[in-house]
């Protein structure tokens, strides 16, 4: 054995490294969560050690995919546990509020400088470019320090470089979280945990730390307080969970990513029908991109003693928008529900005010996955749907529930989904208008065949993600029982097959989950 080279393999992987970070579909992940859950069996029934050991591995986890700014999370995690009890102890209304707004104020601010300098900076830059010549602003230029103002001036000239801030992978799902906690505290839906080990391992939990689900504390520290059971069929059922995630997102979603990617950098060197074939294979690339992820971090859970709850329910069936939002990431929905709709009024006050809530909930989800003013047209159309079908509901109503009437209502809301995918993944608003000029005005349906001959192995994928969406909402839960109730020889042959095909269509490098960058 070459001593020197395992102490570098050892080496670099208790190491972060910024062009490798620890991903659920990587080598290295599995191996040391087989190591870790090997551990964790032994010592699941002492509850002070598990607190412990789990907190320190999703730690380390998380440095693993963020290198030092995993102290952010430490930091959220010490600020936001004495935040909530100065909370629950304060008698004095004012009090309460004050410390409510310094713990909302110190967790979105963090969540502001790391996500959305860059945005504010770069339209501020913008802004002033436009009133350039306005008097009030030269002469506040002029009345700077020289190096203040030769560097303001080579700004707004357009020289503007975004600052080099490195976003922590997860930062706005767990930042959320702590949200949501504080609130339900200040609200008096939960009583603080004086455990500062139980929320550290609330916030912390590696499985949904760095892409969802958003857990709640009412949800998810009552588990804590109680004896952690491992059995057999929550094991099996974790497993074949990591196994479909692995599933979708290793092979089908990564592979036909490379297709969807080469379109989106140039749709104009490709036709319309090629176009429109892109913009498919993404819908149904960050469906089972996230979802994939979802069902790893679910399993992950499960294996552990842990219920995560349910976070996509065949979100592509729906027949309205309203139904899309409800089956589509359904943690961060419930989370824009109950601590953004419902605070600003919800349906209370009236239609206007109603459509009025929806409108800047929506906003906030979108500026919510990104620093683009993309994703603040993204979010606002959803709104604009939203607010239409509640409107146009008691007429909709009246139209007889047939399977005709069913279909259309499918269709259109599919469709209105999948335009907007393509403002969500285009790098600009330019990028999606040639993606939707090229589908209106450069269609050739003589490309249908010479594609499926070309791109067969993309097609076939596609059609088995597909498959997999088209079933009733009990038929995956029934194979998951099947697959609990087979001979162990059995899951071991299942598990040896998945893991050749993900090799088989395994990608050079390890590709992230498409909601790292939210």
């Amino acid at each position: 054995m070459n001593w020197s080279n395992f102490r570098e393999h050892l080496l670099d992987i208790f190491q972060y490294n910024p062009q490798s970070p620890m991903l659920f579909n990587s080598g290295t992940f599995m191996l040391l969560f087989l190591l870790f859950i090997t551990s964790y069996i032994f010592i699941h029934k002492r509850r002070v050690a598990v607190s412990i050991f789990v907190i320190i591995f999703s730690l380390f986890f998380y440095y693993k995919s963020s290198g030092v700014y995993f102290l952010i999370l430490v930091f959220t995690a010490i600020t936001d546990f004495v935040f909530a009890l100065l909370i629950y102890k304060e008698k004095q209304k004012w009090l309460k509020k004050i410390w409510l707004f310094l713990s909302i104020g110190v967790s979105l601010g963090i969540l502001a400088f790391f996500k959305y300098s860059n945005f504010f900076l770069d339209n501020l830059i913008g802004i002033v470019q436009l009133i350039g010549d306005f008097p009030l602003l030269v002469k506040f230029i002029e009345s700077q320090p020289p190096a203040f103002q030769a560097s303001f001036q080579e700004i707004i000239a357009g020289n503007f470089q975004p600052l080099d801030i490195f976003l922590p992978i997860g930062i706005s799902f767990y930042t959320f979280q702590s949200i949501s906690y504080v609130l339900d505290v200040h609200w008096g839906k939960i009583k603080p945990t004086r455990n500062f080990l139980d929320y550290a391992f609330f916030l912390s939990f590696f499985p949904q730390l760095v892409a969802g689900p958003i857990v709640k504390a009412n949800l998810f520290l009552p588990q804590l307080k109680k004896n952690i059971h491992i059995n057999r069929k929550d094991v099996y059922a974790g497993m074949w969970l990591i196994m479909l995630g692995l599933l979708k997102k290793a092979v089908i979603a990564d592979y036909i990513s490379q297709y969807n990617d080469l379109v989106f950098a140039d749709p104009t060197g490709y036709t319309g029908f090629e176009n429109l074939m892109a913009v498919y294979g993404y819908t149904l690339q960050i469906y089972l991109d996230f979802s994939g992820y979802s069902d790893m971090a679910i399993g992950l859970g499960k294996m552990m003693g842990f219920d995560l709850g349910l976070n996509f329910n065949l979100p592509y069936q729906s027949k309205n928008i309203t139904e899309f939002w409800r089956r589509w990431h359904i943690s961060l929905s419930s989370w824009l529900r109950d601590y953004v709709y419902i605070p600003l009024g919800g349906n209370r006050g009236g239609k206007y005010k109603m459509y009025r809530n929806l409108m800047l909930t929506m906003l906030i989800g979108g500026l919510w996955h990104g620093a683009d003013w993309k994703f603040v047209f993204w979010g606002a159309l959803h709104g604009i749907a939203l607010a239409v079908h509640k409107i146009l509901k008691p007429y909709l109503d009246k139209i007889p529930d047939n399977w005709l009437t069913k279909s259309v209502s499918w269709f259109v809301t599919l469709h209105f989904v999948i335009f907007l995918w393509i403002y969500f993944r285009a790098q600009s608003f330019e990028i999606a208008s040639l993606v939707i000029k090229q589908i209106a005005t450069a269609m050739n349906w003589a490309y249908f065949e010479p594609f499926i001959l070309v791109r067969s192995t993309w097609v076939y994928l596609l059609m088995l993600g597909v498959a997999m969406h088209i079933p009733v909402a009990n038929f995956n839960k029934k194979i998951e029982n099947q697959y609990i109730k087979m001979h162990y020889i059995a899951k071991v042959f299942i598990f040896i097959i998945i893991i050749q095909v993900v090799l088989q269509f395994r990608l050079e490098d390890v590709q992230p989950f498409i909601y790292f960058q939210f």
